[in-house]
């Protein structure tokens, strides 16, 4: 190549007869010009590109096919031509790794119901091979129980190979979802054809190109590039939210503590146990956010010192302190012995009954450390819900607006599409935070006095201290909210602008009717279980696969 062309070399868009050392020049000339390159390959000769590259790719050997047949030969695509030119080409390589998922079902399906049959008929014969080798042994005088036991091993190793040798048939006879079609048969060059002909078995080759590229595709196709894109994507903003949700706990958790102990109060087992569970389900749903079917153009935020993601933190770390500082003022002022609330007529604990309380409990616990003895788990978990324990005003106070702040935490910087799956598409996540939420107001509200008994939270002494404690947590929710897009669209406002289009395209249909589906498979699912009919959830159990293996097909 021409020296003065090195310099154009990001203007030429298709190299083509490449030699090894060639691809990997074209790479180096690339990133000299502050360029970040993928490379994919599946064979020796990309192995020098690969390793220069700054993202390598090794796909599956032998099916190259895959990526330059054309698009008519696949064999659902029937308006092929029409989806290329009135789509891009993500859609109809999203389209291609459908129809090959398919494919593979398909044929998992049919190798299956081969083996099941081919078992039956190899059952039928063990039990006349066994005959027969109970028949051979007696006639050299081997008989008892050991002979017997050889026999059945000798059948059942007969078995094995019998069945291993059908289904290594079937292999080869069938092949797998790669290899060409019928059409595309008809177009193979007399080399492929006889290679075919030749026999063998269809092998799954990673390719020489997996030596040196650190990812490694099991499909040959170059979706698999886009979709490494995506997972990369999904997982630095998964990472990038994660590390913003554990600073903020961190933060709320510590003044959360540091108060209630200077108050001489605590958080009760109960309390912990009861919201817990579900913060852990949306904890969990979190990480596993799976990345969207489409490739945005525009990037994620890619680091947490980026101002949008800083000044975001900044803020919301300072609502939440002010609500909770606010939230502990106002239960320390209403438990006071001449307050205005108990003027009212409200007799809840004060705070010296509460350091009284947790006095006593401390001096009964040192006398019975001796006797303690080691437990397992249930007991442990029994004995941790029947700790003894006073409610209180403050306690509830805490309990109440820090179980918000976790929640508005969880849904203020999830920042799902366009780059991953939103939170109503998450539907774990979404789940969990809304009943989480809806917990709290149905607590604050007392709907089911006996369940705040049973978590050990205390009555409010009226309804005007009642609107206090949820404007404080409504605050929490809205105001972070508001100062984290506030942030987003003052210092990232193509990643705002992303968001708010994708926002855009939310449809009842498409994303709120699918909510209550699942809410209404989980009621089911609960309803099934709270009969303790282990036939019935079986049952039900076994109908829910069937329903999902047709959908699927």
């Amino acid at each position: 190549m021409e020296p003065a062309l090195w310099a154009k070399i990001d203007e030429i868009r298709v190299f083509a007869r490449m030699t090894p050392q060639g691809k990997a020049k074209i790479i180096e000339e690339l990133q000299k010009q502050s360029r970040h390159v993928l490379m994919c390959g599946d064979g020796g000769n990309d192995v020098g590109a690969l390793k220069q590259a700054d993202a390598g790719l090794a796909l599956l050997a032998g099916y190259g096919n895959v990526n330059t047949a054309d698009t008519n030969d696949i064999d659902s695509l029937s308006d092929a031509n029409a989806v290329v030119c009135d789509k891009k080409a993500e859609e109809a390589l999203n389209k291609q790794d459908a129809e090959i998922a398919k494919r593979n079902r398909r044929a998992a399906k049919d190798r299956q119901a081969f083996l099941w049959e081919k078992q039956k008929e190899l059952s039928n014969h063990q039990k006349e091979w066994l005959e027969e080798e109970m028949q051979a042994r007696a006639k050299n005088g081997d008989t008892g129980v050991l002979a017997q036991m050889g026999a059945m091993k000798s059948s059942m190793g007969r078995y094995t190979e019998e069945l291993k040798k059908v289904m290594k048939e079937y292999d080869k006879s069938h092949g797998n979802v790669y290899d060409p079609t019928e059409k595309e048969k008809q177009k193979q060059s007399p080399t492929a054809a006889l290679e075919e002909a030749s026999g063998g078995l269809p092998m799954v080759r990673p390719g020489d190109a997996s030596i040196a590229a650190p990812f490694t595709s099991k499909a040959p196709s170059v979706k698999n590039c886009v979709d490494l894109i995506r997972q990369g994507r999904c997982t630095l903003l998964s990472a990038l939210q994660q590390q913003q949700i554990m600073m903020l706990n961190c933060i709320i958790n510590a003044y959360v503590l540091s108060a209630l102990s200077l108050e001489g109060s605590r958080t009760s087992e109960r309390q912990l146990m009861a919201s817990s569970w579900l913060l852990t389900t949306a904890s969990l749903a979190f990480t596993y956010a799976s990345p969207c079917d489409r490739m945005h153009p525009v990037r994620p935020l890619r680091s947490l010192f980026h101002p949008a993601v800083f000044f975001s933190m900044l803020g919301q770390a300072a609502i939440h302190l002010f609500c909770m500082v606010a939230a502990v003022k106002m239960a320390r002022a209403a438990m006071e012995e001449d307050s205005p609330e108990r003027q009212a007529g409200w007799s809840g604990p004060s705070l010296k009954d509460v350091s009284e309380f947790w006095k006593r409990e401390r001096a009964r616990r040192r006398g019975l450390i001796e006797q303690e003895e080691e437990e397992d788990w249930t007991t442990y978990a029994l004995n941790m819900w029947q700790q003894p324990f006073l409610p209180n005003l403050m306690n509830t106070v805490v309990f109440l607006v820090e179980t918000a702040q976790t929640v508005a935490i969880l849904f203020v910087n999830y920042k799902g599409q366009p780059w991953m799956k939103g939170v109503m598409e998450n539907r774990a996540l979404f789940l969990s935070v809304v009943v989480v939420a809806g917990s709290v107001a149905a607590a604050a509200w007392e709907f089911q006095p006996q369940l705040n008994a049973l978590i050990h939270l205390s009555p409010f002494p009226n309804d005007q201290f009642r609107w206090q404690v949820m404007g404080l947590v409504g605050m929490t929710l809205a105001g972070t909210f508001i100062w984290d897009r506030f942030c987003v669209y003052l210092f990232a406002s193509e990643i705002f602008k992303a968001m708010v289009d994708s926002a855009k395209k939310t449809t009842f249909r498409a994303d709120i009717v699918p909510i209550f589906f699942t809410i209404l498979k989980v009621m089911a699912c609960f309803l099934v279980l709270g009969t303790g009919n282990l036939l019935m959830a079986g049952l039900a159990f076994w109908m829910y696969r069937r329903h999902s293996q047709e959908a699927d097909e």
